[in-house]
């Protein structure tokens, strides 16, 4: 695979419980998606890459009424951001090159509408991008609830990630690529815990699939810079 444009990639990896690899009640120690993602890019990015992933979980956190906004507002420059304009003024910009971000499933069960989900979701995206992070938008993972109206919430939130299109935002569609109700039986039972979060089998899974996503969009972008040379 050609090499990204820097000798270094540093991603975070933001969110609550599923970011966290959290599982099994919290009684065992988490197991977060970031390890085989680590793996699945250090072994098929060229070695002279260096790779730094960094974590920032809080399991039940929200976007609305929560603390996303202050956590994620912690990795970039103590300097004033312009919201409307989307950016930060007067300081360099974020550490990271990719922010990994999933958010919405907890402000789902709280009760928030998909549209006041999707519109707090986009200034996070918007700070990201402000900051120069470019920003891996994870769909949110499906749950065992067999309720009509809940899955119809889940679905007009995810919708609205997958059309987002705005610059700088990619999507990594992982309520497809993991799902819930449409795995079969034996692999379910070895990839999904409570019916919420994932088994240490389950966030490896998510993580190969984030990692795959991720090296399909280093490849897009490398090989458009290539082709305007």
């Amino acid at each position: 695979m050609p090499a990204p444009p820097s000798s270094s990639l540093r991603i975070l990896c933001f969110g609550a419980s599923i970011t966290a690899g959290f599982h099994s009640f919290g009684l065992a120690p988490p197991h977060p998606y970031a390890h085989r993602l680590q793996h699945h890019l250090s072994t098929s990015l060229p070695p002279a890459i260096t790779l730094t992933i960094s974590i920032d979980a809080v399991p039940g956190d929200r976007i609305i009424g929560g603390d996303y906004d202050s956590r994620l507002r912690r990795h970039f420059p103590a300097s004033s951001f312009n919201v409307k304009a989307g950016k930060v003024e007067g300081e360099e910009g974020s550490k990271y090159d990719w922010i990994i971000l999933q958010a919405g499933g907890n402000d789902l069960a709280s009760g928030h509408a998909p549209e006041d989900i999707f519109a707090a979701l986009t200034h996070l995206w918007d700070m990201c991008t402000g900051n120069s992070a470019q920003v891996l938008a994870l769909t949110v993972t499906e749950t065992s609830a067999e309720s009509k109206l809940m899955k119809e919430r889940y679905a007009r939130l995810n919708a609205m990630i997958r059309a987002a299109g705005k610059s700088g935002v990619w999507v990594a569609d992982v309520e497809r690529e993991v799902p819930y109700w449409g795995m079969e039986a034996g692999k379910r039972r070895r990839v999904w815990d409570d019916g919420l979060h994932f088994k240490p089998e389950g966030y490896d899974l998510l993580g190969e699939k984030v990692g795959g996503r991720l090296l399909e969009i280093l490849r897009e972008e490398r090989g458009e810079r290539r082709g305007k040379l």
